[in-house]
Protein backbone atom coordinates (compact mmCIF):
# COMPACT_ATOMS: atom_id res chain seq x y z
CA UNK A 1 0.00 0.00 0.00
CA UNK A 2 3.45 2.26 0.29
CA UNK A 3 4.05 2.09 -3.15
CA UNK A 4 0.67 2.78 -4.02
CA UNK A 5 0.38 5.59 -1.89
CA UNK A 6 3.76 6.91 -2.97
CA UNK A 7 2.51 6.87 -7.03
CA UNK A 8 -0.67 8.87 -6.26
CA UNK A 9 1.25 11.27 -4.20
CA UNK A 10 3.91 11.82 -7.46
CA UNK A 11 0.62 11.80 -10.25
CA UNK A 12 -1.07 14.38 -8.40
CA UNK A 13 -4.12 11.31 -7.53
CA UNK A 14 -3.20 11.65 -3.35
CA UNK A 15 -6.88 12.92 -2.86
CA UNK A 16 -7.33 8.82 -3.23
CA UNK A 17 -5.74 7.89 -0.54
CA UNK A 18 -8.22 9.21 2.14
CA UNK A 19 -10.86 7.63 -0.11
CA UNK A 20 -9.03 4.37 0.04
CA UNK A 21 -8.86 4.49 4.17
CA UNK A 22 -12.63 5.29 4.59
CA UNK A 23 -13.49 1.85 2.94
CA UNK A 24 -14.39 -0.81 5.15
CA UNK A 25 -11.81 -3.92 4.30
CA UNK A 26 -13.74 -6.16 2.57
CA UNK A 27 -14.59 -3.34 -0.19
CA UNK A 28 -10.73 -2.12 -0.41
CA UNK A 29 -9.10 -5.08 -2.38
CA UNK A 30 -11.04 -4.88 -5.91
CA UNK A 31 -10.95 -0.54 -5.60
CA UNK A 32 -6.72 -0.75 -4.93
CA UNK A 33 -6.42 -3.17 -7.73
CA UNK A 34 -8.02 -1.16 -10.07
CA UNK A 35 -5.83 1.89 -8.82
CA UNK A 36 -2.59 -0.39 -9.13
CA UNK A 37 -3.42 -1.15 -12.78
CA UNK A 38 -3.69 2.45 -14.48
CA UNK A 39 -0.57 3.86 -15.70
CA UNK A 40 -1.40 7.50 -13.81
CA UNK A 41 1.88 8.94 -15.26
CA UNK A 42 0.80 8.63 -18.82
CA UNK A 43 -2.89 10.32 -17.65
CA UNK A 44 -0.93 13.36 -16.30
CA UNK A 45 0.67 13.86 -19.82
CA UNK A 46 -1.93 13.20 -22.74
CA UNK A 47 -0.82 13.90 -26.56
CA UNK A 48 0.40 17.17 -27.54
CA UNK A 49 -1.18 18.19 -30.91
CA UNK A 50 2.03 19.27 -33.15
CA UNK A 51 3.68 22.60 -34.61
CA UNK A 52 1.80 23.18 -37.96
CA UNK A 53 5.58 24.13 -39.72
CA UNK A 54 5.91 20.24 -39.74
CA UNK A 55 2.48 19.72 -41.80
CA UNK A 56 2.32 18.82 -45.55
CA UNK A 57 0.15 16.57 -47.78
CA UNK A 58 0.23 12.58 -47.59
CA UNK A 59 0.95 10.25 -50.60
CA UNK A 60 -2.70 9.19 -51.70
CA UNK A 61 -3.71 7.31 -54.80
CA UNK A 62 -6.31 9.93 -55.79
CA UNK A 63 -9.93 9.20 -57.99
CA UNK A 64 -7.52 8.92 -61.03
CA UNK A 65 -4.80 7.04 -59.94
CA UNK A 66 -6.84 4.44 -58.66
CA UNK A 67 -8.87 4.37 -61.78
CA UNK A 68 -6.19 3.73 -64.04
CA UNK A 69 -4.86 1.09 -62.07
CA UNK A 70 -7.80 -1.06 -61.03
CA UNK A 71 -7.41 -4.09 -62.53
CA UNK A 72 -3.85 -4.23 -60.86
CA UNK A 73 -4.96 -3.48 -57.59
CA UNK A 74 -8.09 -5.85 -57.86
CA UNK A 75 -6.53 -8.64 -59.07
CA UNK A 76 -4.06 -8.68 -55.91
CA UNK A 77 -6.62 -8.02 -53.28
CA UNK A 78 -8.89 -10.67 -54.59
CA UNK A 79 -6.07 -13.31 -54.77
CA UNK A 80 -5.71 -12.04 -50.58
CA UNK A 81 -9.12 -13.11 -50.24
CA UNK A 82 -9.30 -16.09 -52.02
CA UNK A 83 -6.05 -16.72 -50.03
CA UNK A 84 -7.48 -16.52 -46.79
CA UNK A 85 -5.68 -13.55 -46.17
CA UNK A 86 -8.44 -11.04 -44.67
CA UNK A 87 -10.22 -10.43 -41.84
CA UNK A 88 -12.34 -7.84 -40.88
CA UNK A 89 -12.46 -5.91 -37.91
CA UNK A 90 -15.20 -4.00 -36.26
CA UNK A 91 -15.07 -1.48 -33.74
CA UNK A 92 -18.39 -1.27 -31.88
CA UNK A 93 -18.04 -0.21 -28.06
CA UNK A 94 -20.66 2.38 -28.27
CA UNK A 95 -24.04 2.91 -26.80
CA UNK A 96 -26.97 3.72 -29.43
CA UNK A 97 -28.02 6.55 -26.39
CA UNK A 98 -27.89 9.39 -28.75
CA UNK A 99 -30.58 7.67 -31.03
CA UNK A 100 -32.55 6.98 -28.27
CA UNK A 101 -31.50 3.83 -27.78
CA UNK A 102 -30.77 1.94 -24.62
CA UNK A 103 -28.61 -0.70 -26.30
CA UNK A 104 -25.59 -1.00 -28.11
CA UNK A 105 -25.84 1.26 -31.53
CA UNK A 106 -25.05 -1.66 -33.38
CA UNK A 107 -28.97 -2.61 -32.79
CA UNK A 108 -30.32 -0.12 -34.37
CA UNK A 109 -33.15 -0.84 -37.05
CA UNK A 110 -31.45 0.59 -39.61
CA UNK A 111 -32.73 -1.10 -42.78
CA UNK A 112 -35.66 1.22 -44.52
CA UNK A 113 -37.72 -1.36 -45.35
CA UNK A 114 -36.73 -4.38 -43.76
CA UNK A 115 -35.90 -2.81 -40.33
CA UNK A 116 -32.63 -4.36 -40.27
CA UNK A 117 -30.33 -3.75 -37.47
CA UNK A 118 -26.76 -2.28 -38.20
CA UNK A 119 -25.32 -5.67 -36.79
CA UNK A 120 -27.13 -7.32 -39.36
CA UNK A 121 -25.87 -5.68 -42.24
CA UNK A 122 -22.77 -5.32 -41.40
CA UNK A 123 -22.51 -8.93 -40.21
CA UNK A 124 -24.43 -10.06 -43.61
CA UNK A 125 -21.61 -8.09 -45.63
CA UNK A 126 -19.05 -10.50 -44.03
CA UNK A 127 -21.59 -13.35 -44.53
CA UNK A 128 -21.74 -12.88 -48.35
CA UNK A 129 -18.05 -12.25 -49.10
CA UNK A 130 -17.41 -15.61 -47.23
CA UNK A 131 -20.02 -16.97 -49.67
CA UNK A 132 -18.45 -15.18 -52.97
CA UNK A 133 -15.06 -16.63 -52.15
CA UNK A 134 -16.15 -19.99 -50.80
CA UNK A 135 -14.37 -19.66 -47.44
CA UNK A 136 -15.61 -18.42 -43.99
CA UNK A 137 -13.72 -14.69 -43.73
CA UNK A 138 -13.11 -13.87 -39.82
CA UNK A 139 -15.58 -11.32 -38.50
CA UNK A 140 -13.85 -9.27 -35.04
CA UNK A 141 -16.23 -7.73 -33.40
CA UNK A 142 -14.73 -4.82 -30.40
CA UNK A 143 -17.31 -4.28 -28.02
CA UNK A 144 -16.82 -2.39 -24.76
CA UNK A 145 -17.65 -3.16 -20.75
CA UNK A 146 -21.03 -1.33 -21.60
CA UNK A 147 -21.89 -3.21 -24.75
CA UNK A 148 -20.02 -6.50 -24.70
CA UNK A 149 -22.95 -9.05 -23.22
CA UNK A 150 -25.70 -7.23 -25.07
CA UNK A 151 -24.00 -7.24 -28.07
CA UNK A 152 -22.78 -10.85 -27.46
CA UNK A 153 -26.41 -11.72 -26.44
CA UNK A 154 -27.96 -9.79 -30.00
CA UNK A 155 -25.34 -12.22 -32.06
CA UNK A 156 -26.61 -15.04 -30.61
CA UNK A 157 -30.52 -14.60 -30.45
CA UNK A 158 -30.34 -13.95 -34.41
CA UNK A 159 -28.18 -17.00 -34.98
CA UNK A 160 -25.21 -14.60 -35.74
CA UNK A 161 -26.81 -13.76 -38.69
CA UNK A 162 -25.39 -16.55 -40.72
CA UNK A 163 -21.96 -16.84 -39.55
CA UNK A 164 -20.09 -19.83 -37.93
CA UNK A 165 -19.52 -19.79 -34.50
CA UNK A 166 -15.48 -19.83 -35.11
CA UNK A 167 -16.22 -17.27 -37.44
CA UNK A 168 -17.09 -14.60 -35.37
CA UNK A 169 -15.27 -13.54 -32.94
CA UNK A 170 -15.80 -10.75 -29.72
CA UNK A 171 -13.19 -9.23 -27.74
CA UNK A 172 -13.41 -6.36 -25.44
CA UNK A 173 -11.93 -2.72 -24.93
CA UNK A 174 -10.16 -1.77 -21.76
CA UNK A 175 -11.46 2.01 -19.84
CA UNK A 176 -9.80 4.70 -18.70
CA UNK A 177 -10.35 7.45 -15.89
CA UNK A 178 -11.91 10.42 -16.61
CA UNK A 179 -10.86 13.44 -14.54
CA UNK A 180 -11.76 17.19 -13.24
CA UNK A 181 -10.66 19.81 -14.55
CA UNK A 182 -7.47 19.90 -12.14
CA UNK A 183 -6.59 16.68 -13.88
CA UNK A 184 -7.56 14.35 -10.91
CA UNK A 185 -9.81 11.01 -10.87
CA UNK A 186 -13.32 11.39 -10.18
CA UNK A 187 -15.48 8.57 -8.75
CA UNK A 188 -18.45 7.34 -10.01
CA UNK A 189 -19.41 5.87 -6.63
CA UNK A 190 -17.56 5.82 -3.20
CA UNK A 191 -15.70 2.55 -3.88
CA UNK A 192 -15.26 3.23 -8.10
CA UNK A 193 -13.70 5.50 -10.35
CA UNK A 194 -15.44 7.13 -13.20
CA UNK A 195 -13.88 5.67 -16.09
CA UNK A 196 -15.09 5.52 -19.89
CA UNK A 197 -14.05 3.42 -23.16
CA UNK A 198 -10.45 3.69 -24.19
CA UNK A 199 -11.83 4.66 -27.47
CA UNK A 200 -11.12 3.18 -30.88
CA UNK A 201 -7.75 3.23 -30.14
CA UNK A 202 -8.36 0.63 -27.61
CA UNK A 203 -8.57 -1.72 -30.01
CA UNK A 204 -4.97 -2.07 -30.54
CA UNK A 205 -4.00 -2.92 -26.91
CA UNK A 206 -7.36 -5.15 -26.75
CA UNK A 207 -6.54 -7.30 -29.89
CA UNK A 208 -3.20 -8.22 -28.84
CA UNK A 209 -4.37 -8.74 -24.93
CA UNK A 210 -7.08 -10.66 -25.74
CA UNK A 211 -5.06 -13.47 -27.82
CA UNK A 212 -7.27 -12.32 -31.18
CA UNK A 213 -4.08 -10.53 -33.04
CA UNK A 214 -1.77 -14.11 -32.27
CA UNK A 215 -4.51 -15.99 -34.14
CA UNK A 216 -4.65 -14.34 -37.05
CA UNK A 217 -0.96 -14.37 -37.45
CA UNK A 218 -1.27 -18.16 -36.72
CA UNK A 219 -4.01 -18.19 -39.40
CA UNK A 220 -1.76 -16.63 -41.74
CA UNK A 221 -3.88 -13.65 -41.57
CA UNK A 222 -1.97 -10.54 -43.55
CA UNK A 223 -4.64 -8.23 -43.96
CA UNK A 224 -7.13 -6.20 -41.36
CA UNK A 225 -10.04 -4.37 -43.12
CA UNK A 226 -11.06 -2.25 -40.47
CA UNK A 227 -14.81 -0.73 -40.29
CA UNK A 228 -16.49 1.39 -37.39
CA UNK A 229 -19.91 -0.34 -36.49
CA UNK A 230 -22.48 3.54 -37.52
CA UNK A 231 -21.16 3.55 -41.06
CA UNK A 232 -23.82 1.32 -43.24
CA UNK A 233 -21.92 1.54 -46.56
CA UNK A 234 -18.44 0.89 -45.83
CA UNK A 235 -17.44 -2.16 -47.51
CA UNK A 236 -15.45 -4.88 -46.67
CA UNK A 237 -15.53 -6.57 -49.64
CA UNK A 238 -13.12 -4.38 -51.24
CA UNK A 239 -10.17 -5.80 -53.68
CA UNK A 240 -9.05 -2.70 -54.35
CA UNK A 241 -8.13 -1.91 -51.11
CA UNK A 242 -6.60 -4.89 -50.44
CA UNK A 243 -4.79 -4.69 -53.40
CA UNK A 244 -3.20 -0.88 -52.97
CA UNK A 245 -1.77 -2.66 -49.50
CA UNK A 246 -0.37 -5.33 -50.98
CA UNK A 247 0.82 -3.60 -54.02
CA UNK A 248 2.53 -1.28 -51.84
CA UNK A 249 3.33 -3.38 -49.32
CA UNK A 250 1.76 -0.98 -47.20
CA UNK A 251 1.48 -1.11 -43.32
CA UNK A 252 -1.47 0.57 -43.57
CA UNK A 253 -4.03 1.98 -46.06
CA UNK A 254 -6.23 5.02 -45.10
CA UNK A 255 -9.27 5.78 -47.27
CA UNK A 256 -9.99 8.91 -47.75
CA UNK A 257 -12.52 11.39 -49.30
CA UNK A 258 -11.95 15.29 -50.52
CA UNK A 259 -13.12 17.47 -47.46
CA UNK A 260 -16.94 19.07 -48.26
CA UNK A 261 -15.72 22.33 -46.75
CA UNK A 262 -12.42 23.36 -44.93
CA UNK A 263 -14.53 22.98 -41.14
CA UNK A 264 -15.74 19.33 -42.15
CA UNK A 265 -15.39 17.60 -38.60
CA UNK A 266 -13.07 14.36 -39.89
CA UNK A 267 -9.47 13.76 -39.28
CA UNK A 268 -7.42 14.92 -41.40
CA UNK A 269 -4.21 12.39 -43.36
CA UNK A 270 -0.94 14.27 -43.38
CA UNK A 271 2.45 14.44 -43.55
CA UNK A 272 4.79 15.12 -40.69
CA UNK A 273 8.15 14.70 -41.34
CA UNK A 274 9.12 11.65 -43.04
CA UNK A 275 5.60 9.74 -41.24
CA UNK A 276 1.96 9.74 -41.73
CA UNK A 277 -0.13 11.05 -39.11
CA UNK A 278 -4.05 11.76 -38.94
CA UNK A 279 -4.71 15.08 -36.66
CA UNK A 280 -8.57 15.38 -35.50
CA UNK A 281 -11.04 18.85 -35.95
CA UNK A 282 -10.70 19.23 -32.69
CA UNK A 283 -6.96 19.66 -32.83
CA UNK A 284 -6.76 22.27 -35.41
CA UNK A 285 -8.01 26.24 -35.52
CA UNK A 286 -10.41 28.04 -37.96
CA UNK A 287 -6.45 29.08 -39.26
CA UNK A 288 -4.88 25.88 -39.47
CA UNK A 289 -8.10 23.80 -41.42
CA UNK A 290 -7.29 27.02 -44.02
CA UNK A 291 -3.79 26.75 -44.58
CA UNK A 292 -2.60 25.90 -47.94
CA UNK A 293 0.75 24.46 -49.68
CA UNK A 294 3.07 25.75 -51.99
CA UNK A 295 0.66 24.65 -54.84
CA UNK A 296 -2.82 26.59 -53.74
CA UNK A 297 -4.00 23.03 -52.22
CA UNK A 298 -5.35 22.60 -48.58
CA UNK A 299 -2.66 21.12 -46.86
CA UNK A 300 -5.63 19.81 -44.13
CA UNK A 301 -7.11 18.39 -47.77
CA UNK A 302 -8.09 14.51 -46.94
CA UNK A 303 -10.41 13.76 -44.52
CA UNK A 304 -11.10 10.25 -43.02
CA UNK A 305 -14.00 8.77 -42.51
CA UNK A 306 -12.77 5.99 -40.55
CA UNK A 307 -12.14 2.90 -42.72
CA UNK A 308 -8.37 1.33 -42.87
CA UNK A 309 -6.49 -1.97 -43.96
CA UNK A 310 -3.77 -2.40 -41.34
CA UNK A 311 -1.26 -4.90 -41.97
CA UNK A 312 -0.62 -7.85 -39.37
CA UNK A 313 2.71 -8.36 -39.60
CA UNK A 314 3.11 -4.38 -38.49
CA UNK A 315 0.80 -4.50 -35.65
CA UNK A 316 2.08 -7.79 -34.47
CA UNK A 317 5.51 -5.89 -34.51
CA UNK A 318 4.09 -2.99 -32.47
CA UNK A 319 2.46 -5.63 -29.83
CA UNK A 320 6.24 -7.09 -29.90
CA UNK A 321 7.54 -3.38 -28.85
CA UNK A 322 4.97 -3.02 -26.08
CA UNK A 323 3.41 -0.17 -28.19
CA UNK A 324 0.19 1.39 -27.16
CA UNK A 325 -1.46 4.39 -28.63
CA UNK A 326 -1.15 8.04 -26.35
CA UNK A 327 -4.07 9.51 -24.54
CA UNK A 328 -6.66 12.17 -25.96
CA UNK A 329 -8.28 14.58 -23.47
CA UNK A 330 -11.38 16.05 -24.42
CA UNK A 331 -13.20 18.88 -22.12
CA UNK A 332 -16.60 17.31 -21.15
CA UNK A 333 -19.22 17.72 -18.32
CA UNK A 334 -19.40 14.39 -16.36
CA UNK A 335 -21.46 12.71 -13.85
CA UNK A 336 -19.39 12.21 -10.57
CA UNK A 337 -20.04 11.20 -6.60
CA UNK A 338 -18.81 14.01 -4.71
CA UNK A 339 -19.59 14.92 -1.08
CA UNK A 340 -21.75 12.20 -0.44
CA UNK A 341 -23.91 12.60 -4.17
CA UNK A 342 -23.53 12.19 -7.77
CA UNK A 343 -22.78 15.76 -9.52
CA UNK A 344 -22.07 17.36 -12.48
CA UNK A 345 -18.11 18.09 -13.12
CA UNK A 346 -16.57 20.26 -15.74
CA UNK A 347 -13.85 17.78 -16.52
CA UNK A 348 -12.04 15.51 -19.08
CA UNK A 349 -12.62 12.35 -21.00
CA UNK A 350 -9.26 10.05 -22.09
CA UNK A 351 -9.10 8.18 -24.65
CA UNK A 352 -7.39 6.28 -27.69
CA UNK A 353 -7.23 6.56 -31.07
CA UNK A 354 -6.84 3.94 -33.64
CA UNK A 355 -5.05 6.07 -36.08
CA UNK A 356 -2.33 7.22 -33.68
CA UNK A 357 -0.42 3.67 -35.06
CA UNK A 358 0.07 5.41 -38.65
CA UNK A 359 2.89 7.46 -37.24
CA UNK A 360 4.99 4.11 -36.80
CA UNK A 361 4.49 2.65 -39.76
CA UNK A 362 6.85 2.31 -42.41
CA UNK A 363 4.45 3.12 -45.56
CA UNK A 364 1.26 4.24 -44.98
CA UNK A 365 -0.75 5.33 -47.95
CA UNK A 366 -4.20 6.88 -48.89
CA UNK A 367 -6.85 5.37 -50.80
CA UNK A 368 -9.28 8.39 -52.27
CA UNK A 369 -12.86 7.34 -52.15
CA UNK A 370 -16.32 8.20 -53.70
CA UNK A 371 -17.98 10.05 -50.76
CA UNK A 372 -21.47 8.97 -51.44
CA UNK A 373 -20.72 4.91 -52.33
CA UNK A 374 -19.05 4.46 -49.07
CA UNK A 375 -19.68 6.78 -46.43
CA UNK A 376 -23.17 7.21 -44.26
CA UNK A 377 -22.89 7.27 -40.27
CA UNK A 378 -25.49 6.90 -37.95
CA UNK A 379 -24.48 9.19 -35.14
CA UNK A 380 -27.29 11.37 -34.17
CA UNK A 381 -30.98 11.57 -34.05
CA UNK A 382 -33.03 12.39 -37.02
CA UNK A 383 -33.96 15.51 -35.07
CA UNK A 384 -30.86 16.37 -35.57
CA UNK A 385 -30.68 16.73 -39.33
CA UNK A 386 -27.07 15.25 -40.32
CA UNK A 387 -25.43 11.92 -39.76
CA UNK A 388 -29.14 10.25 -38.56
CA UNK A 389 -31.00 7.46 -39.53
CA UNK A 390 -32.80 9.19 -41.95
CA UNK A 391 -29.87 10.81 -44.32
CA UNK A 392 -28.37 7.59 -43.99
CA UNK A 393 -31.21 5.80 -45.28
CA UNK A 394 -31.43 8.35 -48.00
CA UNK A 395 -27.70 7.61 -48.98
CA UNK A 396 -27.95 4.21 -48.86
CA UNK A 397 -31.02 3.81 -51.46
CA UNK A 398 -29.41 6.59 -53.42
CA UNK A 399 -26.35 3.93 -53.99
CA UNK A 400 -28.61 1.17 -54.99
CA UNK A 401 -30.92 3.30 -57.23
CA UNK A 402 -26.64 3.65 -59.02
CA UNK A 403 -26.26 0.12 -58.69
CA UNK A 404 -29.63 -0.94 -60.40
CA UNK A 405 -29.03 1.97 -62.89
CA UNK A 406 -26.50 0.07 -64.00
CA UNK A 407 -28.16 -2.57 -64.91
CA UNK A 408 -30.53 -1.20 -66.98
CA UNK A 409 -33.16 -0.45 -64.62
CA UNK A 410 -35.07 3.10 -64.94
CA UNK A 411 -35.25 4.06 -61.25
CA UNK A 412 -38.11 7.21 -60.32
CA UNK A 413 -38.60 7.15 -57.10
CA UNK A 414 -41.14 9.33 -55.51
CA UNK A 415 -39.25 11.55 -52.37
CA UNK A 416 -40.62 9.10 -49.84
CA UNK A 417 -39.87 5.58 -51.61
CA UNK A 418 -36.75 3.56 -50.50
CA UNK A 419 -34.47 1.00 -52.18
CA UNK A 420 -32.94 -1.34 -50.37
CA UNK A 421 -31.03 -4.00 -51.34
CA UNK A 422 -30.04 -6.87 -48.82
CA UNK A 423 -26.25 -7.59 -48.63
CA UNK A 424 -27.13 -11.62 -48.89
CA UNK A 425 -28.80 -10.72 -51.96
CA UNK A 426 -26.01 -8.39 -53.40
CA UNK A 427 -23.39 -6.76 -51.19
CA UNK A 428 -21.69 -4.82 -53.99
CA UNK A 429 -22.75 -3.78 -57.74
CA UNK A 430 -20.73 -6.67 -59.04
CA UNK A 431 -22.71 -8.83 -56.89
CA UNK A 432 -25.79 -7.47 -58.21
CA UNK A 433 -24.46 -7.23 -62.18
CA UNK A 434 -23.92 -11.17 -61.65
CA UNK A 435 -27.11 -11.57 -59.63
CA UNK A 436 -29.41 -9.47 -61.82
CA UNK A 437 -32.48 -11.38 -63.25
CA UNK A 438 -33.92 -8.79 -65.02
CA UNK A 439 -37.02 -8.68 -62.97
CA UNK A 440 -38.21 -5.47 -63.27
CA UNK A 441 -37.00 -2.68 -66.27
CA UNK A 442 -38.59 0.25 -64.09
CA UNK A 443 -38.41 1.24 -60.25
CA UNK A 444 -41.17 3.90 -59.32
CA UNK A 445 -41.70 2.83 -55.81
CA UNK A 446 -40.38 1.20 -52.20
CA UNK A 447 -38.53 -2.07 -53.34
CA UNK A 448 -36.65 -4.24 -51.21
CA UNK A 449 -34.00 -7.18 -52.18
CA UNK A 450 -33.23 -9.96 -50.05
Amino acid sequence: MDDLFKTLRSSGQDHLIPVIESLPQERQGPFVERLRAIDWQELAAPEVPLDDAAVAQSRVVDRQERAQRADEFSAVGERAYQDGAVAVLMVAGGQGTRLGLDAPKGCFPIGALSGASIYQLQAEKVLALSRRIGRAVPLLVMTSPMTDAQTRSFFAEHQRFGLAEDQLRFFCQGTVPSLDADGRALLAAPDRLLENPDGHGGCFTALVASGQLQRLVDEGVRRIVYIQVDNILVPVDDPILVGVAEVESADVVTKVLDKAHPDEKVGHLVRVGERDRIIEYTELTAEQARMRDDDGRLVYRWGSPAMHCWSVSFLAALAQDGFRPPLHRSAKPLKAWREGAMATVEGWKNERFIFDLIPQARISIGLEIERDDEFAPVKNADSQGSDCPATARRLASDLFARWLSAQGVVVDLPPDAHLEISPVFAATVADLAQRWDGRSQRVDGDLLLR
